[in-house]
């Protein structure tokens, strides 16, 4: 899947390759370029794209968390955005520039806290669920 998703993705936006974490059933490769790092994760044959600051060993948030930030391709009944891997690619590509102003260190204080509150509004709507 790595070389299938993240290899080509990684040559057409010129990014540096990171490091690579494995375990059992798991995997994530990571690459860099200007301020974002990018995160291809597999975990029991599932595969998904993340992104973080690039000083960042671990990924802030997952691809279609981050898209919620911007114009919906589309939403789940639930309310929820859900994309494909190529869909995934497609975002990150088309939003390159400003995943780089909002990863920036003038920004990146900011984009932090916008996903803590985003991590806390999401455990309160399960919360209420139960």
């Amino acid at each position: 899947m790595r070389a299938r998703w993240f290899a080509p993705f990684c040559q057409r936006l010129d990014l540096v390759p990171g490091e690579t974490d494995t375990g059992p059933c798991y995997a994530m490769a990571s690459a860099a370029s200007g301020w974002v790092r990018i995160f291809f994760e597999y975990e029991r044959g599932m595969c998904s794209f993340a992104v973080g600051a690039v000083q960042d060993a671990r990924p802030l948030c997952g691809v279609e968390e981050i898209a919620g930030r911007f114009p919906r391709v589309r939403l789940m009944a639930e309310g929820a955005q859900r994309l494909s891997l190529e869909e995934q690619q497609q975002f990150l590509e088309s939003r390159w520039g400003d995943l780089q102003v909002i990863f920036s260190p003038e920004h990146l204080a900011e984009t932090r806290q916008w996903q803590k509150a985003a991590n806390a509004a999401s455990t309160a709507q399960f919360s209420k669920k139960i």
